[in-house]
Parts: C-alpha cells; structure tokens; sequence
C-alpha cells in the first residue's frame, strides 16, 4: 500500500512539472524594441528593427572614469518582397532568435504609407508574435532614420516616442485599434505622425510627435495639423489635462487667460431633418486657471462668467475650424459620424453609405460648449500686480 501511494505522489509530480526542453534563454533572444518600414528598391520593402542591447549592471563605487551615455540600441535591415520575407531574410543574419514581446512601436514611412499600407498591416494583426498594444506611426522621412536617432534622456528613440503617447498630447493608436479603424463604417484612418527634432551642432537629434496622417482604405491621403488635430480629439472624447489659452476680448481688462482642463467629456448626437444630415455636438468641460495676464480678479462672478463664455467660445470655435477642415478639404471621416449615423439610422445608412465620402463634407453640424472654472489659482488678484491697479468691477 506504501509503495502505490508513493508511486501515486511521484506520478502526480511528474504531471505537473512544467519542464524546460523548450525554454528560451534570454541570451538567446534579440530583444526588438521598434520597427520601421520604408520603401525598399523597386517593389521592395526594407524593414529596419531595433534591438536593445542588454548590458551587465555595474554595482559597488570606486574608480571614476568619465565617458558619455554608452548607446544601448542597434539596429539591422533589410529587404523582401514583402515585410514577412525581409523579416525571414534578417533572421538568417542575426545569430540569436528575433524576439517581439517587447516590441511597442512600429513606423511607416510616409512614402510607403502614400502607397498603400493594408497588405503590409495584414502581418502584423495576423501573427500572433506582434502586439495588439504596440504604438503605429507615420514618418515624415525614413522611417529608419527615426529609429537611427539617439537620445539623451532615454535608453531608446523607441521610448521617447511611447512615453510621448502615453502623455495623451496626440492621436493615440495601436495595432489592435488600427485593426477597428480599418473596419469602421467610414473607411478612413488615423495615424499619429512622427518627424526628428535636430537639435543643433555636436547635440542628439530626437522624434517627437507632431500631427496626424489620413488615410482611406489604408491609403495616405493627407495630414492634420497639431491643432486640427486637437479639435478632432474633442470630438472624439479623447481630450484629457490641456492648457488652453484664450484672449479676454470682453470686459475693460483684455490679455490671454491659460487654463488646464481636467475634465471633459463630448456628446456626439446625429439628426436626420426633412432629409438632412446633421449632427450635434455637445462639449462639457472645466479647468483651472493657470495664468491670467489681465486686471481681472476672476474671484468677481461677473469676471468668471466672462471668462468662462471665452473658454466656451474660444474650445467651439477650435472644434469647427478643425471640422471644416476635415469635411472641406481632407473630406476624411475622422471624427466617426459614419458609426453614429450607422447605430442610430440603420436603415438609411445603408442607402446612403456608398456614397457616405460625398455625404459627410455637406453634413451640418451645431456645436455647443458648457465651460466651466473651478479655481482660480494659488492667487484670487492677478499675480505681480499691484492691488490698487485690479480691476474691481
């Protein structure tokens, strides 16, 4: 009975024991940081990773030594009928196994882009060794000539660019929400763009992110400006803490007012009237004062209802130059009225949504914003100004 019962016990461990025939040890691994796809010779495309070079911690004090920041980053090319074979062929010339866990950001380059993106986007949703959270961008130049800069706070120009998304000051999209835009009513896509800062003689160049690229059916067909950009992600409830300066005009006392929003929220509601198409638009927002270059003392109820009717103007009037913008000139359905008309009229979006891209510049849309401030600063009277000399009416 002992004996079965301990063969019993030795079984059962040998059942759960996960075993190691098929690890992987981390020195095995080339760790990829980033990814960049450009043009490659004629119907090529030239696919550039990153690689993070894993380096020894130093520990324990002693000698000195000067010497710069060691560089941590390598990158490799090359070049394939499509990124499945260039990838396939850098594989034959990295000695250690191409590891994409850690991979966060992927760039086209604006010319590839130009071209035409979606077959190339096809192996990135479908593999399952590409992350669905990985950032997408668009390159102003090479896409490679991004991944090629170095920068002096971060480890990699890889984590410059991620921790610039994170900060919400941009279009924000990943591959998994890429792979929903493709599938959208509106058939257009949004990608964050990103170009190289040159700092000067002798000084590391660094991305950073500016503007957003328009595509239609995986086609890039123009871009958005930082500020038509922000006026897009109001619409799209994607505005989180933003200075906003605006001028006083009203009142004895003019100058700029800088205020941080910390809350906001966009109701988007579509009408149809006596066969128009029309939209709603309704922005509930509030923040505080940052800085206050008047004589106002925005403590008075009557100066805080001014100010709080030029915070309202000034976000409307922000949000309808950005969609003339977008019906007028990119005629681009950035802004998702497609899945609003969609949802709420079934039946007549399928009449009209092949010819949705003829639609959407005449749509009307009435915009109406609710601005509200919480506190005025650590200050009630404009700061470095005398007393006697705030306005007290």
């Amino acid at each position: 009975m002992r004996t079965a019962i301990g063969l019993a016990a030795v079984l059962a461990m040998l059942a759960f024991s996960t075993g190691c025939w098929d690890r992987k040890e981390l020195n095995d691994l080339a760790l990829v940081t980033a990814a960049a796809f450009d043009r490659g010779a004629g119907d090529s495309v030239r696919v550039t990773v990153q690689f993070f070079i894993p380096k020894t911690a130093v520990t324990g004090g002693g000698g000195g030594g000067g010497g710069g920041q060691e560089q941590q980053t390598a990158t490799r090319y090359e070049e394939g009928e499509n990124i499945a074979d260039a990838l396939a062929r850098l594989q034959m010339k990295v000695p250690r196994k191409i590891f994409w866990g850690q991979c966060k950001v992927f760039i086209f380059s604006q010319e590839l882009a130009r071209s035409g993106i979606q077959n190339h986007f096809d192996l990135l949703i479908r593999s399952p060794q590409f992350r669905e959270h990985a950032y997408m961008f668009v390159s102003e130049g090479q896409a490679a000539a991004v991944l090629d800069t170095y920068p002096p706070l971060e480890r990699s120009s890889a984590s410059v660019i991620r921790d610039l998304t994170q900060l919400d000051i941009g279009i924000k999209v990943t591959v998994g929400e890429l792979s929903r835009q493709f599938k959208s009513d509106s058939h257009v896509q949004m990608i964050p763009m990103v170009r190289i800062l040159p700092l000067g003689k002798g000084k590391r160049a660094i991305p950073y992110e500016s503007g957003t690229a328009v595509l239609k059916n995986g086609r890039m067909t123009g871009t958005m400006s930082e500020g038509v950009t922000r006026g897009v992600m109001w619409v799209l409830n994607q505005i989180r803490e933003y200075v906003v300066t605006f001028e006083n005009e009203e009142g004895p006392s003019r100058g700029r007012v800088s205020l941080r929003p910390v809350k906001a929220s966009t109701k988007v509601t579509p009408r149809m009237v006596n066969g128009s198409w029309q939209v709603d638009i309704f922005v509930r927002t509030q923040g505080d004062i940052t800085q206050n270059e008047t004589l106002e003392n925005p403590i008075n109820p009557e100066v805080l209802a001014r100010l709080e009717k030029s915070f309202s103007d000034e976000i409307g009037e922000r949000i309808k130059q950005s969609l003339r913008e977008v019906q007028r000139n990119q005629k681009a359905d950035v802004v998702s009225f497609a899945e609003a008309f969609h949802r709420k009229y079934p039946k007549q979006w399928e009449k009209a949504k092949d010819d949705w891209e003829k639609i959407f510049p005449e749509i009307k849309v009435n915009v109406r914003v609710a601005a509200r401030i919480n506190r005025p600063g650590l200050v009630n009277v404009p700061g470095g100004v005398p007393y006697d000399q705030v306005n007290k009416e």
